[in-house]
């Protein structure tokens, strides 16, 4: 009978490596106090972004390309939920200044569409007053 011998590879690294995952502590609607990250070294490159090993945690490029954009804006609005309390705007228990809700109705259908539509690089681009605005001219026009 053979035995079993465990030999490890040396693996050569082509990034920077793991990055630690910034802690980053929310307060929540009902008061609760909610913690994002773990603070490990754990942080992965992937097509977005970073992305954390241990708990999960993203944080996005700041010029990813259009398509992931739009496919973690899709995965996001899914657990996309607001609520208004006392005034003011939640969305997941997170208080938001502004609006809650940014996109208008006639762009919610397009969430259902796996490429991304013409609007999502003006969305990205304009605040919501200009985004508004390309909206509307691109109707009438």
């Amino acid at each position: 009978m053979k035995k079993l011998r465990l030999v490890r590879t040396p693996v050569k690294k082509t990034g920077p490596g793991l990055v630690q995952c910034p802690v980053v502590m929310f307060s929540l609607a009902n008061g609760e106090v909610t913690k994002r990250g773990c603070g490990r070294k754990g942080m992965s490159e992937f097509d977005g972004g970073l992305r954390c090993l241990y708990c999960g945690n993203y944080i996005y490029k700041k010029s990813p390309s259009l398509e992931s954009m739009w496919f973690h804006f899709r995965w996001a609005r899914e657990f996309w939920r607001i609520h208004n309390e006392q005034g003011l705007d939640f969305v997941n228990g997170i208080p938001v200044t502004g609006r809650a809700e940014t996109l208008p109705a006639s762009c919610l259908p397009d969430l259902a569409e796996s490429q991304p539509p013409r609007w999502v690089a003006y969305f990205l681009k304009y605040n919501d007053r200009e985004f508004r605005e390309y909206l509307f001219n691109s109707k009438t026009g």
